[in-house]
């Protein structure tokens, strides 16, 4: 049915994709707007106009009053209006303001309201062809003007340029704020600080006012905040979604192990925070001392005069409420209050009780008591997210060490993307292991290495003083490496030997409270990351009887699940007790190589095939399995010699040798005359096969797929996409499916797979449509909506790494009709979630790099940009080089373009 519909010239409707809730996903809000902290242009440039207040001789800056900034002079009032746009700015985006400012213009005329105003529309794009034309005609108002990137305003030369995006304005207000006499006060730092007060002032606060004689008191009083906390480091790395100083809630409780980052996070927090911060640190001072010295920290900041000669002496929490009483007619104020742990929970709540309009942000490292306290102040205790995977190559790449995708993956499970431990890891991996990331992962993970870590040293200090049973519970969650329910963490304890079900459940409690156990929204709990390695210190403690009955019980209760992590860590269990069987038997299903399944697999199947004493059959599946896997690996040399391997052991295997195993056998010969280009070996090998197989068989299918294959790899796509397709009819045919099925709503299609006693045939279906894509690609012919089937019959099958590479053609062909919003969502909610959740790292670098020209296509020039330079971190193969290479092109062509004819 297909081939009739593609030889008419007629391709089925690809489905209709709806537009996604939001134009990008939480995370890439977050990278685009990281830098900038979520300030928006108008925020920015209202910083911009405030570095230049004095220069230009201006009273007082104004803002979210009649107009986004009003900027006052002795003798005239500028109204500023600022609209960012990605196409031209047409009339009907300035027209209300432009009307709006004939009453303004009346009050200032009837001398309510001072001054000669003017109304000043500032853009980061270029007018369009109708308001140009406005603009130059004779009853355009000569007090409303426009300012846009490369056209500076005529009269007000003051005002800062405007520029295309945010990265733009940032770094001139950067330049800007360098020139403001507080030599400690970094530019970065200071944009950010006023961006943020301008950013509170819009919401009402401070009379939403500045005056310029005001300014050099806010400077310092930055300065002075600032200088309060510990050094940061020279280079700063945010954490994955990093979250502001204050919350929706005046108290927050961060706990993190040390090393974390929590100081450091801080100090940064307080840079974009609005309100006036205090920094006070707990550690080493007696718990009496604190209310009082942190009662004089915040007087010397913020009172002065007679509200502060008037404090009551001493040193309890009198005078704490004493200076909360002060300051809450007109100040509001955000606190930090570092180390927390080492104060008794009494003596925190009674700091919380004594500001109860501050904003107090707590600090400290996880302990049982937090708890409580937590549930007392009616909060949850917070734990910052770590340093993302960009973020980990980055650390790695200052220290000369370059990772590949995959192992900066393994050390961000190792490390938990914890900041020091990151850190300390990359340092160890230039100093021990000569750069090598993989060979550091590798030591680790088999505690090889014989250099500690500062993680190791700092967690060993909290795993010191746990109880037995908790040491034992921790063992057992580090054998499961995948999180467990609590009914069946009760059955590995008891098979080691903890049969009280009450000590499990108090060892599970303590390592909660020390913040080494993750539990999740289901119940599930697992180990923290970061204690994995250290963790199996405590496995080896047990007897190997024990852990024997460990490895069994875990064995049974992940068997048949169908998640990639307990999947994964039941297969490695068949290695280790035994159950070879079981998993050749694995290897033979049309799904297996599609997951990120554990490399070490290939250790054991290697071992079984060059066991001479194993049956012929197993050490064939091995061989096949490994084959499979040189292939991934666009390795032909090993491909080739394991499918010879597989013909020797066809002629030695007598009976043992069935239908089946010569049609496996044919399959993998056909792909490698056809690699080889052996065109008349292919044919005549397949048309050998074939006489021996009934017609619309399964094995007949499957060897008209491997010939079909076979002719794609000898350059035969013509011959071979037409073979994919006739094939493909067959299939369907088969499966009793028509094109609707394939094309429209997939429920039926889904719900057919799911009740299909052999849902592999659809899986084989999608290789022939994605073979046809393929033939396609080669040929640079369009391949219609094929690839629409093809994606969503491997999503249904769990044929991940295949629905991925399809999914790219999907993306690709959403782009050539403009759905150039839908495939992004598709990226952002399909596919990248896919390689995540299936650990498929390997994928990324492909899937960001067609990301980045998505962005670019929507316009976000900026987004696009740091999404490809972000892949600049890691170590790549040539192919993806070529690959980031040339999407690099294509992002810059896009914005080499032109958005309107200049005036």
């Amino acid at each position: 049915m297909y081939e009739d519909s593609l030889s008419a010239g007629q391709v089925p409707q690809p489905d209709t994709v709806p537009s996604p809730a939001a134009p990008l996903d939480a995370e890439q809000l977050r990278r685009i707007t990281s830098l900038h902290s979520g300030f928006t242009y108008q925020h920015l440039y209202a910083v911009g106009c405030l570095l230049r207040l004095q220069e230009a001789g201006a009273r007082m800056l104004r803002v979210e009053r009649d107009e986004d900034v009003e900027v006052s002079f002795p003798t005239r009032h500028l109204y500023l209006q600022v609209k960012t746009r990605q196409g031209n700015l047409t009339w009907g985006d300035v027209k209300g303001s432009v009307e709006q400012f004939k009453n303004i213009r009346t009050e200032h005329a009837a001398g309510r309201r001072p001054g000669t105003p003017k109304l000043i529309v500032v853009t980061n794009t270029t007018p369009g062809p109708d308001l140009l034309t406005r603009m130059k005609q004779a009853d355009w108002p000569t007090d409303v003007s426009l300012l846009w990137p490369g056209r500076p305003h005529e009269e007000e030369t003051w005002l800062p340029p405007t520029a295309l995006d945010l990265d733009g304005v940032f770094a001139w207000c950067t330049e800007q704020a360098k020139r403001v006499p507080f030599g400690s006060l970094d530019g970065k730092t200071l944009v950010w600080k006023l961006a943020a007060r301008i950013q509170y002032a819009c919401t009402g606060a401070h009379s939403q006012a500045f005056a310029v004689n005001e300014l050099p008191e806010v400077y310092e009083q930055f300065v002075k905040e600032l200088q309060s906390f510990p050094q940061p480091p020279g280079v700063y790395r945010p954490h994955g979604d990093e979250p502001e100083l204050t919350g929706e809630n005046l108290v927050r409780l961060v706990t993190g192990f040390s090393g974390a980052g929590k100081t450091t996070w801080a100090a940064r927090a307080a840079a974009r925070c609005p309100l006036p911060v205090t920094y006070f640190d707990v550690a080493q001072m007696p718990p009496a001392a604190v209310p009082g010295a942190l009662a004089r920290e915040i007087a010397a900041r913020h009172l002065s005069g007679p509200a502060a000669v008037s404090l009551p002496r001493g040193v309890g929490v009198d005078v704490l409420r004493a200076v909360h009483s002060h300051l809450a007619d007109g100040i509001t104020i955000a606190v930090v209050v570092d180390n927390v742990h080492q104060l008794p929970p009494d003596d925190v709540r009674l700091l919380i009780h004594a500001l109860p309009t501050a904003h107090v942000t707590l600090l400290g490292q996880p302990r049982p008591e937090q708890i409580p306290l937590a549930a007392h102040l009616g909060i949850t205790a917070e734990s910052l997210p770590g340093w993302e995977i960009d973020t980990v190559a980055a650390a790695f790449a200052a220290e000369g060490c370059t990772l590949d995708y995959p192992t900066a993956q393994r050390v961000l499970e190792l490390t938990a993307g914890l900041p020091l431990f990151v850190l300390s890891s990359a340092v160890l991996t230039r100093d021990v292991y000569a750069r090598d990331g993989a060979a550091f992962c590798e030591a680790v993970q088999a505690q090889t290495h014989l250099t500690p870590t500062p993680q190791e040293y700092i967690l060993a200090q909290i795993f010191e003083h746990l109880s037995a049973q908790a040491r034992t519970v921790t063992g057992l969650l580090s054998i499961a490496e995948v999180p467990l329910s609590s009914p069946e963490l009760q059955q590995l304890a008891a098979a080691a030997g903890l049969v009280r079900p009450a000590a499990v459940a108090r060892a599970a409690r303590e390592l909660a409270g020390l913040g080494l156990m993750q539990t999740f929204a289901d119940g599930r709990i697992t180990l923290h990351d970061a204690l994995q390695p250290l963790a199996m210190q405590a496995a080896e403690g047990l007897s190997e009887e024990a852990t024997g009955h460990v490895a069994q019980t875990l064995s049974s209760l992940l068997e048949g699940h169908r998640g990639l992590l307990r999947l994964a860590r039941w297969m490695r269990l068949l290695a280790g007790t035994g159950q070879i069987d079981t998993l050749l038997e694995l290897t033979g299903q049309e799904g297996f190589y599609e997951g990120g399944y554990p490399r070490e697999l290939r250790t054991v199947i290697a071992d079984v095939a060059e066991e001479t004493s194993r049956d012929t059959v197993s050490r064939l599946e091995a061989h096949n399995a490994l084959a499979t896997w040189a292939y991934e690996n666009d390795d032909w040399d090993t491909w080739a010699r394991h499918v010879h391997a597989m013909e020797a052991l066809t002629e030695t295997g007598g009976g043992q040798i069935g239908p089946r195993e010569r049609v496996l056998l044919a399959t993998r010969q056909f792909t490698l005359y056809g690699h080889t280009g052996e065109v008349e070996a292919l044919d005549t090998a397949f048309r050998a096969a074939l006489a021996e197989l009934p017609t619309a068989s399964s094995h007949e299918r499957a060897l008209r797929y491997a010939y079909a294959h076979g002719l794609y790899h000898a350059g035969a796509y013509q011959d071979a996409g037409k073979a994919a397709v006739e094939l493909a009819d067959a299939y369907c045919r088969h499966l009793g499916l028509e094109v609707d099925h394939l094309v429209g709503n997939t429920a039926a299609l889904q719900e057919a797979c799911e009740r299909s006693e052999t849902p592999d045939d659809f899986k084989r279906l999608a290789d022939c449509f994605a073979l046809f894509v393929k033939c396609c690609r080669q040929l640079d012919a369009d391949y219609g909506p094929m690839a629409f089937p093809a994606m969503k019959l491997y999503l249904f099958t769990g044929a991940w790494r295949s629905a991925i590479d399809l999914g790219q053609d999907v993306v690709e062909s959403m782009m050539r009709v403009d759905e150039t919003q839908a495939a992004l969502d598709l990226i952002d909610r399909q596919l990248m979630p896919v390689a995540r959740d299936y650990n498929l790292p390997e994928l990324f670098v492909g899937l960001r790099s067609q990301r980045a020209v998505v962005l670019a296509c929507t316009g976000d020039i900026a987004a696009a940009r740091a999404e490809i330079n972000s892949l600049a971190q890691y170590a790549v193969t040539p192919d993806q080089a070529n690959d980031i290479y040339h999407q690099t092109g294509i992002i810059e062509a896009l914005a080499s373009r032109p958005s309107a004819p200049s005036p």
